[in-house]
């Protein structure tokens, strides 16, 4: 179920019809009408399940508290009431029997709400009445006299309490709906509902021009323990559920297209996308009652093609009459798009082959292949539809491996291949449900979720592998932070650390980081020859679905930020460090120009220097001894003269030691939301609190929002706070310790003499350097010379140690920042150094030779495509597109020409064919002509790897016979 402070459209109109049913029960109870217009049908089907055991104990405590933390902030004891059902037929009679008990010259001032929602409920109602009467003749999906009955019913009620009114601003404030013809959507009405700055309290609603005012109507006295008797239409239940789901798929297709413009990244969007399925499977649940309790046995499928039929009806379309050479009327086909029928078609296409077999159900490429280059937009019907199939098609058995892994024990893998997949999105999973249930029908949301898998692909078009690579680029910064980390601190322990296993925390996330480099998921495919050559290529499922990537990035990300703080919490050298810094800043024994910017960030990242020291940052001599002591734990009434601390002791504070905040409040929230699991995530409350609490100055009051709005918002977020999430704690915290042991062993003699041999007894204690260094000054005999002397000390130290290094974590931010703003479409051959070298900074020289060259490497490719048919017949045969129905057009570059990057796609070993001679791969004789011309061009843009490489591969008679052919063309 949907959170109270995140509506629905269903929602809101069954609020609607709920107040007026409560307002009319309650005040003709006031008046003491007869026992029999109140009388209840029926209980609420929403508490049907009143009547639970008992629960006892921690059972009881927990509930008692998961119940408060869906409630919300609210306890009013109304929250909690039971719901009855008044009778249609007694609406009437009730308005009645309070007009009549009313005298016309005491007025009663009815709440606001109550006349809006009687004029809501009436002109949506009426506008599916008209809908149905225009095309009942072809749509017997419910009966009309149901929903002309509830119309007149609430018109009589209307005109009954119109009188009592206390002015008419409800009428003036309510726009006109549009009059429902055949050439406007039928669904256009439900824009009525788009009010999102409604503020619901808890059982109330205002009009649009009465937001802001829902708690107020509560305090008026509209308690909703009643509801309306038939309200709960099985066709206003679906038209409220696929306008929300509509708005939704808008909004998630405005994200990406917003990713690929390089305006928001890929871990921001991909989570926002995941978290729109999920919200879109909260409000079917919601509407799901509603169809069951009318008894209606329609799919989702159904639904879909309900809609389907009754929008093309309505732009005078007659979907069966097929267009020539087609299974479908080609006129329809945005209507069989935006209906969402065609993901319920490719579904149910797939499933059903898929259920029958147990075995992996492989695309024979019988409705062509999927081609990025094709501008989905401008291509005509025909070729959009064969794109979609195809799209869909062909990752589909991907899936069904992805499912089948997640679900086969360890045991049954093969030898050496993990299992332990760590993050599954909603489609992923919905699919493996499917599969794995062969009598479960396909719901409404995985029809949704099919459909912006279509509309990710689509969007991105030529940057379709984009998502992939920034995921791999991920993986290896994190692995090569862990490994760096691991191997400084082999020899070291500390007992914080040790209590939670905290290596073992590092080596399972670095193992995650490198599942898709190792691959295990290919080695089963290879293994067990599941899928066709065209199907069987490595990261075939990654480069294909890009909601997947992204949501692994997020989980990389935010799990290394989580585990790196907690990592720094337990060795403290980033504080310390940053109190000794501040110091020499403050004693200017640090330029301008040498300051530190990697520490400066981390001040940023804490929320300023104020709060990451505790109170105001230090700026005299006397107080860094004491902020160092508060922060280590010591209360500060250990500085102050009293007769209570005549020993001037220092006294522990209740709060603690301090240590850095972890950042990304909303990020780390939905960070181990996306393991594989039956249920898919739960949005609660306080997930919805902390994304809309950003929205508003008032951290009292939580604003509402439509689904819409909160996946928006929570895009934002989740991008404001890649910053802080992106940081890499364990490089920093290494540049704080190499400083911390050069200082230490700079001051050793001294301390060693005054304190003993043992002031530092173990390594981990190095933090502790900074103490000793604060401490001097409150030496009666010469502090204040000696505090002088190891400041100045210690900025030698910084100059020598850290200065060189001072900007190597700001600038590994920046670069991950803008890395998928500067990673182009897979074309871009040229990205493997850069991605090898960790850096996005590409010399000016080697941008314009690659702007300059383009066309004559176009031309050179397929020269080399030639030369390869020579030495293989089938070269090609994958490509081959005879038997498929689509238009023709070229075939996109082959992915797999990057240079050196990625597990099976390294070009710097020759590959070699099983049981045929070692020979170089066609890969490999493209890359050598290229650094080759390079070389002969412009030598400086050639690395001294790729030369040396060159070298070798000069050896190969492949090579030589492919430079005379190239030569004699």
């Amino acid at each position: 179920m949907l959170p109270s402070n995140l509506y629905s459209t269903y929602r809101q109109y069954k609020h609607d019809t709920d107040v007026v049913a409560s307002w009319l029960a309650q005040t003709g109870k006031t008046l003491g009408c007869a026992a029999e217009l109140l009388a209840s049908s029926s209980v609420s089907p929403t508490n049907v399940n009143l009547k639970s055991a008992r629960l006892k104990g921690k059972a009881r405590k927990s509930a008692r508290a998961q119940a408060h933390k869906q409630a919300g902030s609210s306890s009013e004891p109304s929250q909690t009431r039971q719901k009855y059902v008044l009778a249609l037929k007694n609406f009437v009679p009730l308005a009645e029997y309070i007009g009549t008990k009313l005298s016309d010259s005491k007025i009663v001032e009815i709440p606001a709400v109550v006349p809006t929602a009687i004029e809501r409920a009436i002109t949506v109602r009426k506008g599916f009445s008209q809908l149905l009467q225009e095309h009942g003749q072809t749509l017997k999906l419910e009966s009309n006299e149901n929903h002309s009955y509830f119309v007149s019913v609430l018109e009589k009620v209307r005109h009954v309490l119109e009188p009592l009114f206390k002015d008419s601003w409800a009428k003036k404030a309510l726009p006109k709906l549009p009059k429902i013809t055949a050439t406007t959507n039928p669904f256009d009405l439900l824009d009525f509902y788009d009010a999102p700055d409604f503020d619901l309290g808890e059982d109330s609603t205002a009009g649009s021009g009465q937001a802001g005012k829902g708690k107020e109507a509560v305090d008026e006295g509209v308690v909703v323990d009643y509801e309306a008797e038939g309200a709960a239409s099985s066709l206003v239940a679906f038209a409220t559920l696929f306008r929300d789901v509509r708005t939704l798929r808008t909004q998630v297709k405005n994200l990406w297209a917003a990713y690929a413009k390089g305006e928001l990244s890929l871990p921001s969007v991909a989570v926002a996308t995941n978290t729109a399925i999920n919200i879109a499977r909260f409000m079917e649940e919601d509407a799901a009652d509603s169809i069951r309790l009318n008894g209606d046995s329609k799919t989702a499928k159904d639904w879909a093609t309900f809609y389907y039929e009754m929008t093309a009806n309505s732009q005078g379309i007659n979907i069966s009459q097929l267009t020539p050479g087609s299974l479908m009327n080609l006129d329809a086909f945005p209507m069989f798009d935006e209906s969402m029928t065609l993901s319920f078609v490719l579904l149910e296409a797939w499933i059903n082959r898929a259920r029958v077999s147990n075995e992996v159900m492989s695309y024979n490429g019988q409705f062509g292949w999927y081609d990025p280059t094709i501008d989905y937009d401008a291509a005509p019907p025909d070729v959009k539809w064969q794109q979609d199939k195809a799209a869909f098609m062909e990752v589909a058995p991907q899936f069904d491996i992805m499912g089948r892994f997640n679900t086969t024990s360890p045991d049954a893998l093969p030898k050496g291949v993990s299992s332990g997949m760590p993050v599954e999105d909603e489609l992923l999973r919905g699919l493996r449900l499917l599969l794995t249930n062969k009598d479960k029908p396909i719901p409404f949301w995985l029809g949704f979720a099919t459909a912006i898998h279509l509309d990710i692909r689509r969007v991105l078009g030529r940057q379709s592998e984009k998502p992939f690579w920034a995921m791999m680029r991920y993986n290896m910064a994190i692995d090569d932070s862990i490994t760096q980390n691991l191997e400084y601190y082999e020899n070291l322990t500390i007992k914080g650390w040790d209590q939670i296993d905290g290596n073992k925390l590092l080596i399972r996330l670095q193992s995650e980081a490198r599942w898709f480099t190792e691959n295990p998921l290919y080695k089963v495919i290879e293994s067990t020859g599941l899928l066709t050559s065209r199907n069987n290529k490595e990261h075939t499922f990654l480069k294909m679905h890009p909601l997947f990537c992204g949501l692994w990035i997020h989980y990389i990300r935010t799990t290394y930020h989580l585990v790196a703080a907690q990592f720094e919490r337990c060795w403290g050298g980033i504080l310390y460090t940053g109190h000794l810094y501040n110091a020499l800043c403050n004693e200017n024994l640090i330029s301008d120009d040498e300051k530190w910017d990697d520490m400066e960030l981390f001040y940023r990242l804490q929320g300023g220097k104020d709060k990451f020291f505790v109170g105001a940052a230090p700026t005299e001599r006397d107080n860094y001894h004491k902020q160092l002591c508060m922060m280590m734990g010591f209360s500060a009434t250990s500085f102050i003269a009293s007769t209570r601390n005549k020993t001037r002791r220092l006294v522990p504070a209740k709060a603690g030691p301090r240590s850095l905040v972890a950042q990304g409040k909303v990020s780390s929230r939905f960070h181990n939301h996306y393991q594989p699991s039956m249920e898919g995530i739960k949005l609660s409350v306080d997930d919805v609190q902390a994304i809309l609490n950003k929205k508003t100055p008032n951290p009292q009051k939580t604003p509402q929002a439509t689904p819409s709005q909160l996946i928006h918002q929570l895009a934002l977020d989740i991008e404001a706070e890649i910053p802080e999430t992106s940081v890499d704690y364990l490089a920093m915290h290494r540049q704080c310790w190499d400083f911390l042991r050069s200082l230490k062993t700079a001051v050793d003699p001294y301390f060693t003499r005054v304190a003993g041999p043992g002031w530092i007894e173990r390594e981990h204690q190095l933090p502790f350097v900074v103490g000793y260094i604060f401490s001097t000054r409150l030496d009666p005999v010469g502090g204040e010379s000696k505090m002088t002397e190891f400041l100045v000390l210690a900025s030698k130290v910084y100059k020598e140690v850290v200065a060189p290094y001072r900007k190597d974590v700001t600038h590994f931010l920046e670069t991950i920042q803008d890395y998928d703003k500067k990673l182009s479409h897979p074309e871009d051959r040229f990205l493997g150094p850069m991605l090898n070298e960790l850096s996005l900074d590409e010399p000016e020289e080697e941008e314009e030779w690659v702007d300059s060259e383009f066309e004559e490497m176009m031309e050179y490719d397929r020269q080399m495509d030639a030369l390869c048919r020579e030495y293989d017949s089938e070269w090609d045969e994958d490509e081959d597109h005879t038997s498929a129905d689509f238009r023709p057009n070229d075939p996109p570059l082959d992915p797999r020409l990057r240079e050196g990057f990625g597990p099976g796609e390294s070009f710097r070993e020759f590959y070699v064919e099983p049981g045929e001679p070692p020979k170089m791969s066609v890969e490999a004789m493209q890359r050598c002509a290229r650094v080759s011309r390079a070389l002969n061009r412009k030598p400086s843009a050639v690395s001294q790897k790729d030369a040396e490489w060159l070298e070798l591969a000069l050896k190969s008679p492949e090579f030589r016979n492919t430079r005379q052919t190239s030569d004699q063309d």
